[in-house]
């Protein structure tokens, strides 16, 4: 399969802004929020111009704002690689290949899929149990000058952000967040993530549908927030 190396998908903006100010209880300065949302909203932005990760942990922006952007990146990253090595990660990522995939099925693409479908089943979850966050989290991004973050990313990651306001306006206008409360948006985006790869047969839609079924029967918010809070560094990026 073409692109496998493509097939890649950290935990979420949603994910990440509930941990961090629903469980963790961080302030929620909005410019510490959209960056933690950042990497997350990158592919609606560019394929082809990316981050500098390096230019990112060696910044020292005077800006106030630019500083918690900049926090919200390494928050990002730092609660992405928890998550990862999450035991309920691995295990319902396992028990999702398990049923839903025959033995004749690319390693790499089952893989991505067991893991977007937690993803997805972890909003879905989300929605469902605290729907408040749907809009907040729009409404405190929509406080950022999104001319500023374009400015101060492009400084920041060491890459052109020409363009990526518009895309951040566009983002807040949608309002999409509250969709997942519906089962049936799970089984859509996988479908419309899947388009965005370059992946040649895409699975079955019964598939998927059965796939999304079984991830939002066993994923569980509060297993994941439990274990994410145990394994908490003794130093973390804050705003």
């Amino acid at each position: 399969m073409r692109g496998a190396s493509h097939l890649d998908r950290p935990m979420n903006y949603l994910g990440h802004y509930v941990y961090n100010h629903e469980i963790r209880r961080l302030t929620p300065h909005p410019y510490f929020i959209l960056g933690a949302a950042l990497p997350d909203l990158w592919p609606r932005f560019s394929r082809r111009r990316r981050l500098r990760w390096k230019a990112v942990r060696e910044a020292e922006p005077a800006d106030p704002r630019a500083r918690r952007l900049r926090a919200g990146l390494l928050n990002h990253v730092m609660t992405d690689r928890r998550f990862h090595s999450l035991p309920s990660f691995n295990r319902w990522r396992g028990e999702l290949k398990s049923r839903c995939f025959g033995d004749d099925a690319h390693s790499a693409l089952v893989d991505f899929l067991a893991h977007l479908a937690i993803e997805l089943a972890l909003d879905h979850r989300i929605m469902i149990e605290l729907p408040h966050v749907g809009g907040e989290i729009y409404e405190r991004i929509a406080l950022c000058d999104f001319d500023v973050v374009e400015q101060e990313i492009g400084a920041i990651g060491a890459v052109d952000a020409a363009g990526l306001a518009d895309v951040t306006r566009r983002f807040v206008a949608r309002r999409f967040l509250p969709y997942f409360a519906r089962f049936e948006t799970i089984p859509r985006v996988m479908d419309f993530v899947l388009n965005l790869t370059d992946v040649r047969e895409k699975p079955a839609g019964v598939i998927l549908e059965s796939l999304a079924s079984d991830a939002a029967r066993i994923v569980d918010p509060q297993v994941v927030w439990s274990e994410m809070v145990a394994g908490e560094p003794e130093t973390a990026d804050k705003p």
